[in-house]
């Protein structure tokens, strides 16, 4: 039902949302700078009167120079000190707000066909990531320097690839409403995984505007009780006046989660005994996971610029001024965890006779109830805070911004304890009190530099500390640049409560940890014209804490490390492109687990059957890792932790792809994980221990962007 929805949304979209013609783009330059002229005069904004315009049509200033053609396109200005001239002109550009300071953050509006074959999102960073297998599972990133970090609930971080949050919900301006639909699907009905993305941005005003979006990853899985589905909503508006801005959001996220265990045993994948993968033995039959997040968010800033403004100036950038801020964020996250005794006990067998030899559980303990669980606990975080923002010269200036501010911030916790039976629910309640401050500049095209830190002065967490400081420098050989950037951060950082305090059917545990202390120093040589990035990261840290062997935290008292050199060389010979990423990891031991070696290969050519109408990409994508002991996934935690019993990778898993962009609409035509039964080591062909990844299939997709 899902896919014919979304085949009849498409269709329909494609019939009332035709692409706008050439011409129309192209209206007659004489009438739209009289409108604009007529309009400007209305509101007592520069172009007012009898405009003198010339041969071409365009306003000329009162000093004979061609009027900004911003201004005159815009016809309404975009009046924002975020924003400079050349982001003005964009059709529609995106970004996202700091809730911390008045800064924000560009990014891309994907409409190219580059990523798009990759539907799995962690596969378009570097080498990509562990993974359960299936589209909407739990993951972990192969490079260490990626892997979610923080001390607020441990519990989903291995669905960070999939989630809206609060850091990266975007904000749009688009001159034109925008909508893209996207979907995509592979497999039989019954067990196919499927994935839609919606997105609507839309302007009221040059200044305001809003968005809504939608996913939703599901996996059915091939695989005895296996499925993942995550759908994420997001709903902003925003206004970034001349003075006053506003960044407001609201979120929903939800996780469900059909739980294995992951096969018995490693070599019933590749027996002929099983013919069919819904055969295969799985360690468990009926947990489940269930997870629910609402955050929303309000950013609000207030300029002051020293020398008064004028009608005529349409962003104040260029001034020195002071901004007083007000930020308000909160996010809760629930989970329930469910599964019985029968669900999740498996028997060993022999496997020439098939014969039962043992006879097992998949968790040792059953605390609260010997035949059921029904784990559940909650956390959320209100954050207040007030900031103020100083413009010494401009935006753009060698000290272009200094912020400071300070806030508050309120803590929930709640899980089911023994005691409960007898008295009233009860939630913990922690609040922590703190100060931050960041600066930042640019030397023209030169240098840009960044420095931020921040201190927990009282309540819950207090000492805990974070400082960081970056700068990125760029060279320039006959005009091409060479960019060089460096980040050094420090952090002492207070372990997470459920680290140190946990009840539930399966474990339990009550730790006193002390702080972890977290340097990292990070170093990039970029060369964009020859297609090269060289990263080389370095982290030490001090009493680690971790999942352990026996999936609860532990701590190390001491000092471990860790290293990786990240390569990315991409090679084009005309339409042939041969890209290449290589990822070299060293650990000091085998508390962080990570490969020696991870790669992913792309080679694909390029090509227009119909120049400037229709682009089409042909090729082969490919990861691959070193032998490594990699964390095991416990479903009771949601959480991946270490292990010593199975070795992974060595196994190359490939993509053959072809893909197309025809005007607004892009798609691909996907064989995917064809290397399966290639190789003699099939039996290992998953990232995550015992969660084999999905029989080889066919996998279509596409996305239909209107702009009109």
């Amino acid at each position: 039902m899902k896919r014919t929805i979304a085949a009849l949304l498409l269709l329909a979209l494609s019939i009332l949302c035709t692409p706008e013609k050439a011409s129309a783009q192209d209206m007659d330059a004489r009438a739209l700078a009289n409108s604009a002229a007529a309009l400007q005069n209305s509101q007592g904004n520069p172009f007012s009167g009898e405009q003198e315009l010339d041969e071409n049509g365009n306003p000329i200033e009162q000093d004979g120079n061609p009027a900004d053609s911003a201004r005159v396109k815009d016809i309404m200005p975009l009046e924002s000190y975020f924003f400079d001239d050349s982001v003005r002109r964009r059709k529609h550009f995106r970004w996202v707000p700091d809730t911390f300071t008045n800064n924000i953050r560009m990014e891309e509006v994907d409409t190219l066909i580059g990523n798009f074959n990759k539907d799995y999102i962690f596969q378009r960073e570097d080498v990509g990531d562990a993974y359960v297998g299936i589209l909407g599972g739990v993951s972990t990133p192969l490079n260490f320097f990626r892997r979610p970090n923080g001390n607020d609930f441990d519990f989903t971080k291995a669905y960070y690839a999939y989630l809206f949050t609060i850091d990266n919900v975007p904000h749009f301006n688009n001159k034109r409403p925008y909508t893209s639909l996207a979907y995509q699907t592979a497999g039989q009905k019954r067990y196919a995984e499927d994935k839609l993305e919606v997105l609507h941005a839309q302007n009221i005003t040059p200044s305001t505007g809003f968005n809504v979006r939608y996913n939703n990853y599901h996996s059915r899985g091939i695989y005895t009780w296996q499925r993942g589905k995550v759908n994420d909503f997001s709903g902003a508006v925003s206004h970034t006046g001349k003075r006053y801005s506003l960044h407001a959001g609201v979120i929903s996220n939800t996780i469900s989660q059909r739980e294995n265990g992951g096969l018995v045993e490693a070599w019933h994948i590749a027996d002929t005994l099983y013919e069919s993968a819904q055969g295969l033995p799985m360690k468990m039959s009926d947990a489940l996971n269930k997870a629910t997040n609402t955050s929303f968010y309000a950013v609000q800033t207030y300029g002051i610029p020293f020398v008064p403004l004028t009608d005529s100036v349409f962003t104040m950038a260029d001034r020195t001024a002071i901004h007083f801020g007000h930020a308000i964020t909160y996010n809760r996250w629930g989970r329930r965890y469910t599964d019985t005794k029968k669900g999740t006990t498996y028997n060993i067998t022999d496997r020439e006779t098939n014969k039962v030899l043992e006879t097992l559980c998949f968790y040792d303990n059953w605390f609260i109830d010997p035949e059921k669980s029904n784990d559940t606990l909650s956390e959320s975080l209100l954050s207040n805070r007030l900031f103020v923002q100083f413009v010494p010269y401009n935006r753009e200036g060698v000290i272009g911004t200094v912020d400071g501010g300070i806030g508050w911030d309120h803590r929930r916790y709640y899980q089911f304890h023994l005691e409960d039976y007898i008295k009233n629910n009860q939630e913990k309640k922690l609040n922590t009190y703190y100060a931050y401050a960041d600066a930042r500049g640019k030397l023209g095209k030169w240098l840009d530099w960044q420095g931020r830190a921040r201190v927990n002065v009282a309540g819950y967490r207090a000492g805990d500390l974070n400082v960081d400081a970056s700068a990125t420098l760029r060279m320039y050989l006959a005009d091409k640049p060479i960019i060089l950037s460096g980040n050094l951060s420090y952090a002492l950082q207070s372990p997470s409560y459920w680290e140190e305090q946990y009840f539930s059917n399966h474990y339990v545990w009550e730790n006193k940890f002390d702080r972890q202390n977290i340097s990292h120093l990070a170093v990039t040589l970029e060369v964009p014209h020859t297609g090269t990035r060289l990263t080389f990261n370095q982290a030490i840290i001090g009493n680690p804490i971790y999942y352990g062997y026996d999936s609860t935290p532990a701590q190390v008292i001491g000092v471990e490390s860790v290293s990786g050199i990240y390569l990315e060389q991409n090679f084009t010979f005309g339409g042939l492109h041969l890209d290449h990423r290589i990822l070299f990891q060293r650990s000091s031991s085998d508390i962080f687990p990570v490969p020696t070696l991870a790669g992913n290969i792309s080679y694909y050519y390029t090509f227009q059957p119909v120049r400037d109408v229709l682009t089409m990409k042909v090729g082969i994508d490919c990861w691959a890792n070193t032998p490594y002991y990699a964390q095991a996934y416990n479903p009771a935690l949601m959480v991946f932790h270490n292990q010593n019993e199975a070795l992974v990778g060595n196994y190359p898993y490939a993509n053959i792809f072809v893909t197309a962009k025809w005007k607004t609409m892009r798609i691909f035509l996907q064989y995917q994980h064809a290397t399966e039964n290639l190789l003699d080591n099939y039996t290992h062909s998953y990232s995550v221990p015992f969660y084999p990844y999905n029989r080889a299939l066919i996998k279509y997709g596409i996305c239909w962007y209107f702009d009109n």
